[in-house]
Formats: structure tokens, sequence, C-alpha cells
């Protein structure tokens, strides 16, 4: 059996899960019951789905050669979403969420998903409205202004 990313991933998550849970553990009685109802459900699910992706992993091993460009095409395609993740990441920490998120929002729908201009441009004036409206105005949340963003301004 080959570790490929999906299992790492699901590793990963079970590790992150099982950790949080063992520090709520730690908290005073009535700060820790929030953490485990969360954290003693989702530490369950990551080891189910952890065991899962082994699973599949052993049944995958001798691909056919329609399986094989199957998961090429699935590769490519986690590739290409992890590399809009980093861009919407380091968009927000350059410029913060009402510079960074919108235009980021736009390019992937226009650029990443091909959808039509409109389409684009809704979105990213939706997250604007959104991170603007609800979370500024409505909620008033400080939303992080980006590293640039902020060197600029003084």
């Amino acid at each position: 059996m080959r570790v490929d990313g999906r299992i790492a991933t699901a590793g990963l998550m079970l590790a992150i899960f099982a950790a949080m849970t063992g520090i709520a553990l730690g908290f005073p009685p009535k700060a820790r019951l929030m953490p485990l109802m969360v954290g003693v459900p989702a530490t369950l699910l990551a080891l189910i789905h952890l065991g899962l992706e082994i699973r599949d992993a052993i049944r995958r091993e001798t691909p056919t050669p329609e399986q094989a460009a199957k998961e090429a095409g699935r590769f490519r395609a986690e590739r290409r979403m992890v590399f809009w993740i980093a861009l919407f990441f380091a968009g927000v920490m350059g410029f913060g969420f009402f510079w960074g998120a919108p235009p980021l929002v736009f390019a992937f729908l226009y650029w990443g998903e091909r959808e039509r201009l409109a389409v684009a441009l809704v979105g990213g004036a939706g997250t604007w409205a959104v991170l603007y409206g609800v979370f500024a105005r409505a909620l008033e949340l400080f939303l992080f202004e980006g590293f640039v963003v902020r060197a600029l301004s003084g």
C-alpha cells in the first residue's frame, strides 16, 4: 500500500482533532463541554475516514488504465485547488479580507472555473457585501487588514 495525499490528509486531520480533543480535556469542567461535543465526534469521523482511505488504497493497488487516467485527472484537479487555496491565503494575508478576498473570488470564478464575467462579478461583489455588510457592520467584527495594507497605511 502506497501512502498518498488522501491518506496523509486524513491522518493529519485525525491528529489535529485528537490533539484538540486532548487539549479540551484539560479545560475546567464547564468550559470543556462544547469543545468535546465537537471534538469527540470529529475525531471518530476522522478515524473512520482514515480507515476508508486506507481500505480504498489497498483496493486500488493495481489500477486499470481507466482508473489510472481518472486518478491523474483527479490529481490535476486537486493540485489546481491547492494552488487557488494558497493564492487566496496569500491574498488575504497580504491585502486583508476587504481588498484581498473579492478580487480573488472573482479571479477564481472567472479564470479558475471559467464562469461568465457576470457570474464572476456577482461573486466578487457578493463576497465584499458579505464581508462588509455582515461581518464588519452587522456583527461589528474586526477583519484582518493584511500586512501590505497595514504597511502602506502606516
